[in-house]
């Protein structure tokens, strides 16, 4: 692996150690698991969420309107006959941990024919995908990514990530007026979800958050097609009588990189969180939103422990972690010989705080609750999510 390159002293002990380093020594007694008596999980039921700190619920008509975009771009997937077909394909290559074949794409092209959908405008036709494959990026955008847009847009409008991400970066401090600098994400292994919860932020009336936005959409898969639809569906309004677009499209910056991050080069990912001549011009927030346990997957313990440590080396100072994964067992890891299973929280401090050395832990919720409410409309079925969450600042 090429030589790291530090955030500040390219040359300093610390990043010394970062460069140099091996797979990690797990030997020694097993972590508690999550929820054990020292480490005792805070849930959040329907009815406490509101008061926690980390999510932040949108308002109802807000989250109806996110639920249009999926039902307006994703009409011909939602309408199709073989949308459970697509979808129990997914199901069984996600437990299988087969990624690839998950998001990946068919060869199949769908001959279009014109149907009425649910969800789309009164008295309006789409195109609807009848007898050919829905590509699985399709199916399962518009089955699963409506509910974590929704829940992903709570957690980035929350009081403990705002603070944080619309900070000044501390090395332009004396420059730069808070309000003047663009909100940045990076999502790496961010598609179709990502994308409709930043711009949910940029359109909900949030303190600071009616500035531009740039999201960087950093995954394997080829989410172009599908992201490219989604940000049309937010930013036209399409005329005809329907509703304003929910957010200007020249606010709405968004690049999608088809790539695998642990193979992205030092500089490439110092391009990545924003770094332009070793200095950084905002505060960028990355995302691995139900990313990581597919990086210890597909890599191994060694690889995901590695692009950790090199995500730190090509941080500015600033920037913020933000962590989003399956609660308990779902996201317990499997290591060496044994199969000895570590709590992915557990991982995380142990290569980021005690390894890397360079961040602070800010906030943590290792069991929380995202509820729809009933009154909510999709054309499809869809349900509550539970997760757990971690945010950490680069020092």
């Amino acid at each position: 692996m090429p030589k790291l390159r530090g955030t500040q002293s390219a040359g300093s002990a610390k990043n010394s150690r970062l460069a140099a380093h091996k797979p990690p020594n797990l030997k020694g007694p097993k972590p508690q698991a999550i929820g054990g008596a020292n480490n005792k999980a805070r849930v959040a039921g329907a009815d406490s969420s509101l008061s926690l700190d980390q999510q932040k619920i949108l308002p109802h008509n807000l989250q109806q309107d996110l639920l249009g975009v999926f039902a307006r771009a994703l009409a011909p997937a939602l309408a199709s006959p073989r949308l459970n077909e697509a979808l129990q394909a997914v199901k069984h290559a996600l437990y299988e941990r087969d990624f690839s074949a998950a998001f990946g794409t068919v060869n199949d092209k769908a001959q279009v024919s014109t149907a009425s959908v649910t969800g789309g405008e009164e008295g309006e036709h789409v195109a609807v995908e009848s007898d050919h494959a829905i590509p699985p990026l399709d199916a399962y955008a518009a089955r699963w990514s409506p509910t974590r847009a929704l829940c992903y847009a709570s957690i980035l409008a929350s009081p403990v990530v705002q603070k944080h991400w619309k900070a000044v970066p501390p090395s332009l401090e004396d420059q730069l007026q808070q309000d003047t600098t663009p909100l940045r994400m990076v999502a790496i292994g961010g598609g179709a979800a990502e994308l409709v919860a930043f711009g949910a932020l940029l359109t909900s009336g949030e303190p600071g958050c009616d500035r531009r936005g740039d999201l960087v959409l950093v995954d394997s898969g080829p989410w172009g097609s599908v992201v490219d639809r989604l940000r049309t569906s937010m930013v036209d309004s399409g005329g005809r009588g329907r509703k304003p677009a929910l957010v200007e499209a020249e606010r709405f910056g968004v690049s999608v990189r088809q790539r695998d991050i642990l193979a992205v080069a030092d500089e490439d990912m110092g391009e990545l969180l924003g770094r332009v001549d070793g200095t950084c011009r905002t505060v960028t927030l990355v995302s691995l939103f139900f990313t990581l346990n597919e990086l210890f997957t597909a890599g191994g313990l060694g690889a995901a422990a590695t692009f950790l440590l090199r995500l730190t080396a090509a941080s500015p100072p600033g920037t913020v972690l933000l962590v989003v994964d399956s609660p308990g067992s779902y996201a317990e890891m499997a290591v060496g010989s044994q199969a000895r299973k570590y709590p992915m929280r557990w991982l995380l401090d142990k290569f980021l705080l005690q390894d890397a050395e360079g961040w602070n832990k800010v906030h943590e919720d290792e069991a929380i609750w995202f509820r729809l409410s009933p009154s909510l409309s999709y054309p499809i079925r869809l349900e509550d999510m539970r997760y757990q969450v971690h945010l950490y600042v680069r020092i």
